[in-house]
């Protein structure tokens, strides 16, 4: 029976790291518009929002995702993807701070529109990054951004197990914390193009 040598063993981990980073960076954008749809009542409630604006938030959100996901696939690659999905992934993280922080309704809506179109940027290029490692025959890389589409629904479920202990600015603050992760691991592990 063969052993791996560390030396192979060295080379497959560096083959899967930047699928697993990327895998990382989708799951964190789902999650980020996960946890504002799970939490987005709780967000209207605390800055007592007329019930027919509640979910302006995830419309918001859902306007800014659909818009820079649509608009960065039409436009193609704009640059190295290590840098733009860097870069995509800091605006996450800045707009998920400034949701987090948010003052006001309005100032939420805001926050929520840039959590979108960094989130649909994200998506798209980390979705790049995977399909270019052709993990299996191809077709394993949309079965690695489906896993990341379901690890992100299962971080805005876990948003309502914090929300009693954090609130919801607590579980926004998770989302940072996963973000800024999510920006150093893409950074560290996305090959240069």
């Amino acid at each position: 029976m063969a052993t791996e040598t560390p030396t192979r063993r060295s080379t497959a981990a560096l083959r899967w790291a930047p699928v697993i980073s990327a895998a990382y960076a989708q799951a964190t954008a789902f999650a980020s518009a996960a946890v504002l749809a799970f939490l987005v009542t709780d967000v209207a409630a605390d800055f007592a929002a007329a019930s027919a604006v509640r979910l302006w938030p995830l419309g918001a959100l859902a306007l800014g995702l659909i818009a820079a996901a649509n608009a960065s696939r039409r436009v193609g690659a704009i640059g190295p993807a290590r840098y733009t999905g860097s870069a995509a992934l800091a605006g996450l993280t800045v707009s998920a701070f400034a949701a987090a922080l948010a003052p006001n309704f309005p100032f939420m809506l805001v926050a929520a529109f840039a959590l979108g179109v960094s989130g649909g940027l994200v998506v798209t290029i980390a979705g790049r990054v995977v399909t270019a490692a052709e993990v299996g025959d191809g077709s394993g890389s949309v079965a690695v951004s489906a896993v990341a589409v379901f690890a992100g629904i299962l971080g805005g479920v876990g948003s309502l197990f914090v929300v009693p202990a954090l609130g919801w600015r607590g579980a926004m603050g998770l989302v940072v914390v996963a973000a800024v992760l999510a920006t150093w691991k893409f950074a560290e592990h996305t090959p240069h193009e």
